[in-house]
């Protein structure tokens, strides 16, 4: 008997707590008054995924260059066989001075950073006999003869590698995207006979 008079009092009272809350005006905000304390995130626009292993000195390379405004005019008239071709490196002579030491720097911290791959993948390996210079060569987005200076020859060689690796890239996800369609759809006509 004690437990049903607490039992009833206890869903008056949660009763009574459902009808308050359903009751209750909602307070309203004056809009105008409010600032937005956290920009929006889909303003910043990531850039897409390329696939290539030196991506950031890639876009690094491009932003660069973009600082120079002789450049940058012939790049944005440029069309994309030019580019492809490897005559804009051509201009690459007539950047200024503090581009160019940008850009060799640039040079520097790629060959760094490969150089660290390759005594990462030797020391995994544990093969003292592997050529050095034929591990370089595995890397045809710069030209590792020189690894001092950005010549023209290592932006036409990073136009070319990052075409062929994106063209590369696109045939391998398109073939990728294939598959997935090829076993939705054998998946769904599993399910059809089963039915």
């Amino acid at each position: 008997m004690r437990w049903r008079t607490i039992l009833l009092q206890y869903c008056f009272l949660l009763i009574t707590c459902l009808l308050t809350a359903l009751e209750a005006v909602p307070i309203d905000i004056d809009k105008t008054k409010v600032q937005n304390i956290h920009p929006v995130e889909s303003a910043k626009i990531e850039p897409p995924d390329t696939g290539l292993y030196y991506d950031e000195y890639l876009k690094q390379v491009i932003d660069v260059l973009e600082t120079d405004k002789h450049f940058r005019e012939k790049l944005q008239k440029a069309d994309i066989e030019e580019i492809k071709s490897g005559r804009l490196s051509k201009e690459l002579d007539l950047v200024s001075h503090h581009v160019r030491t940008k850009l060799d720097e640039l040079k520097r911290q790629e060959v760094g950073r490969l150089r660290m791959l390759i005594k990462a993948k030797l020391d995994s390996l544990q093969d003292i006999g592997m050529d050095h210079q034929a591990l370089l060569k595995q890397f045809d987005h710069l030209n590792h003869l020189n690894p001092d200076k950005f010549e023209s020859t290592d932006l036409d060689m990073l136009i070319k590698a990052a075409t062929s690796d994106l063209e590369h890239y696109d045939k391998t996800r398109h073939e990728e995207f294939k598959k997935y369609e090829m076993m939705k759809e054998h998946e769904r006509r599993e399910y059809l006979k089963t039915l």
